[in-house]
């Protein structure tokens, strides 16, 4: 009798096994489909308890593979990153001859803080651009010249993707979408939203090009000021006072358009907006993914877009050519994109954080340094300390850094202590790592 029941507890749970096993891989193949629909919104499979039949065993189980609904730590893979190109095409033009790319920005999506971060490109940057049909070939001109070059020599995927190849050439940011607008579509957009109200910081005149001939005296007053669409168009082109100060006003108009859009309510509304302006863009996000980028911008703060610009990171010089061009001081350069693309609730408490370790353990904190950097620490925040008498390895919060501390110890094996042994004046928060220290993936 006891063998019998045996086998036939083998069997149940044998069938249970396959139904779960089913499951499983239903509930998998379904994320996959549901991540690449709905970006950044994928299928969240809680932990589950399970006992094995005829024993008092049981465990919480999460499937592999499969999201939780626990809010778990932040990770570069919570970001994508959009490149946003405005192509000088005019009314009249074809959409599809060679354009230099004179705006040029990255819209990082950070998912896991809901916020959106924009980092501007100056056109005139001098930087590795593709040249000719072949991927691999480079050659140095502005950047902005990166689409025409696409476009003309009929690189693989156009200009826009030779301007996505320049970018992470030369920036060492992945990007996972691209839009293309020009001023056409730029005009109808804005018009279709009612136009936009911006606060113009500083009065500006361009007597010199047709650029500001939609603005009375062709001059913007400072102030409060309700703009149609060819006017956004006009302040966002205006550079009589420079590229970098033409970044500044083009970060305000996307702002802009961004409040608006939200008083209107058309963020819940972007499927039907899409459906009635795509013709104004041109992109590499396909129509099905629409209501995901959707979802995923009704979970963004956009009146809180925050933004970055390389413009302080260049200087002045001449290309070998005779161009005016701006050359990359790579150090400032990449403190810039290291912040761009750091945690952004990590920037917010801008931490001071020391590692300390003793002799021997050179190599270990080099590695702890690096993966601190590689989950979101911008290195301006990292400071490597030798210590030979720090005492109990562990993490210790200093000044009230709780969202970097508790980040510290989703990577390291190691625990939040109070405070004690020799601790460095000035730090926010301080990893004393031990021969035993390992790093861990969250």
């Amino acid at each position: 009798m006891s063998l019998r029941i045996s086998r036939r507890t083998g069997w149940v749970g044998a069938i249970i096994g396959l139904a779960l096993g089913a499951v499983y891989l239903s509930l998998l193949a379904y994320q996959r489909i549901d991540g690449y629909l709905f970006p950044g919104n994928e299928l969240a499979v809680p932990s589950v308890s399970v006992s094995i039949p005829a024993t008092d065993i049981g465990v919480d189980v999460s499937l592999p593979g499969v999201s939780t609904t626990a809010r778990e730590p932040w990770t570069p893979e919570d970001r994508r990153n959009i490149l946003v190109l405005g192509l000088d095409r005019r009314p009249g033009e074809p959409e599809d001859a060679s354009y230099r790319a004179d705006t040029m920005f990255v819209a990082s999506i950070d998912k896991h803080a809901g916020r959106l971060q924009l980092l501007a490109i100056p056109r005139d940057t001098l930087a590795d651009i593709p040249y000719g049909d072949t991927i691999g070939v480079w050659a140095q001109n502005k950047i902005n010249a990166a689409y025409s070059y696409g476009q003309f020599y009929k690189y693989p995927g156009g200009g826009a993707a030779a301007c996505v190849a320049a970018v992470e050439k030369n920036f060492s940011i992945d990007i996972h979408q691209v839009v293309v607008i020009d001023w056409v579509g730029f005009v109808e957009v804005i018009d279709a939203i009612g136009g936009i109200d911006i606060d113009v910081p500083a009065e500006i005149s361009d007597f010199g090009t047709d650029v500001l001939d939609s603005f009375p005296d062709q001059t913007v007053k400072a102030g409060q000021q309700h703009m149609d669409g060819a006017q956004a168009l006009g302040y966002s082109r205006v550079r009589v006072d420079g590229d970098l100060k033409r970044i500044e006003r083009q970060q305000i108009v996307i702002q802009s358009v961004a409040n608006k859009s939200v008083s209107l309510g058309l963020v819940a509304k972007v499927p039907e907006m899409w459906d009635a302006y795509h013709h104004a863009i041109r992109t590499d996000i396909e129509t099905a993914q629409i209501p995901g980028f959707a979802l995923l911008a009704k979970q963004m703060d956009l009146t809180r877009i925050e933004t970055f610009s390389l413009g302080p990171a260049m200087y002045g010089g001449i290309a070998e050519d005779g161009q005016l061009v701006l050359l990359q001081n790579q150090d400032k350069v990449y403190d810039i994109i290291d912040r761009f693309l750091a945690d952004p609730e990590t920037l917010d408490e801008a931490p001071k954080v020391v590692l300390q370790y003793g002799s021997g353990q050179e190599a270990l904190a080099k590695a702890a340094l690096a993966h601190a950097e590689a989950y979101g620490l911008p290195p301006a925040f990292l400071t490597l300390q030798k210590s030979e008498a720090a005492g109990t390895p562990g993490i210790f919060d200093l000044t009230g850094k709780t969202y970097t501390a508790g980040k510290l110890h989703d990577l390291f094996d190691l625990q939040l202590l109070n405070p004690s042994g020799e601790l460095p004046d000035g730090a926010d928060v301080v990893v004393r790592i031990g021969a035993e220290t390992a790093l861990k993936t969250p």
